[in-house]
């Protein structure tokens, strides 16, 4: 039999382990943290929305959409609805009660989105609705942009120098049924346009000298007498002409070659009329290397050029020209 003295130290153990299960099953003391208010225990949703997600289905390009929304009070205490906002400017919503809403009652909410000109693409918009003490619940609109009218390619590339490039498309109704090309903007976009008269198909030429001319906007617009595709909006993917000139290296950390560099880049620019530069113009100096590398219009390009030779040569600027390809 073990010793009066380890019969006790065994005794303590088996007590020690007792207490430490009983410890670990029994709920926190309010002084532990162990009340239902604490930080980390998910508060109930004080709101219900109806429908959960507001789809408003089938939508047009360029025409907004409206449907109700129904939203109700699930606590057991009144709320007060501080805001009502959608994710996006596209999204806006009527008016909201500035009164508390009692416990159960319910109010309707007018929601409308604007899908924006693109087709073929499906929209998840979320709103917000902030509680007066700052809680924030939230649900979806949802809907699907129909394609009238198939535009391919989905895009136009203008590269470098357009002036006198023109970009063709092809436009066919998805339905088959015949429509007409009625205009452009800019407005002397359409160059041709076959055939001439009304189709459910038509082969188009842009004239991208008339975007340059406009100001190269990121998207241009072809009108038509659908009456659920008013316009078509077709982006346009631009990729500036590029030129690169050798200045001196600067060394890493030097102050002296860092000023030389700068000294050189405010004559270039001081020898460049302001009258020239395109909205695309601006220039990137990489130290290290020497390498400034200026984009822009072809005209800001040889506006560099001119004055990269009106400098003295004891300046050390050069055009980089890459060698051809053998």
């Amino acid at each position: 039999m073990p010793a009066p003295r380890h019969r006790t130290l065994l005794h303590l153990a088996l007590l020690g382990l007792v207490a430490a299960a009983a410890a670990a099953t029994a709920p926190p003391s309010a002084g532990e943290g162990g009340t239902t208010d604490r930080a980390d225990i998910p508060q109930q949703a004080a709101l219900r929305f109806d429908p959960p997600t507001l789809d408003l289905g089938e939508m047009l390009a360029g025409q907004p959409k409206s449907a109700m929304l129904t939203v109700t009070n699930t606590s057991d205490a009144p709320v007060t609805v501080a805001s009502m906002k959608g994710g996006c400017g596209c999204t806006t919503l009527g008016a909201h009660p500035t009164e508390a809403i009692p416990a159960g009652a319910s109010f309707s909410v007018e929601v409308t989105v604007d899908p924006g000109m693109r087709t073929g693409i499906s929209l998840r918009k979320p709103v917000y609705v902030k509680l007066a003490d700052g809680r924030i619940e939230s649900m979806h609109v949802v809907g699907r942009v129909k394609t009238v009218i198939a535009v391919a390619p989905d895009q136009i590339e203008a590269v470098g120098p357009v002036a006198e490039v023109t970009a063709s498309l092809a436009l066919e109704s998805v339905d088959g049924a015949p429509f007409r090309v009625t205009g452009s903007t800019p407005s002397d976009l359409v160059v041709t346009q076959r055939p001439a008269g009304a189709s459910g198909r038509f082969e188009i030429e842009l004239d991208l000298g008339a975007w340059e001319r406009a100001g190269r906007p990121p998207t241009v617009m072809l009108s038509t007498d659908r009456a659920d595709a008013r316009q078509l909006a077709i982006p346009v993917k631009f990729a500036d002409a590029v030129a690169m000139f050798r200045l001196p290296v600067a060394q890493v950390g030097s102050a002296r070659d860092e000023s030389v560099q700068d000294a050189l880049l405010r004559d270039i620019d001081a020898r460049i009329p302001a009258s020239s530069r395109s909205t695309q113009f601006r220039m990137r100096l990489h130290r290290e290397s020497g390498m400034l590398f200026v984009h822009g219009t072809a005209a800001d390009l040889d506006s560099v050029r001119a004055a990269v030779r009106s400098l003295p040569p004891s300046r050390e600027v050069r055009e980089s020209v890459p060698s051809p390809k053998t």
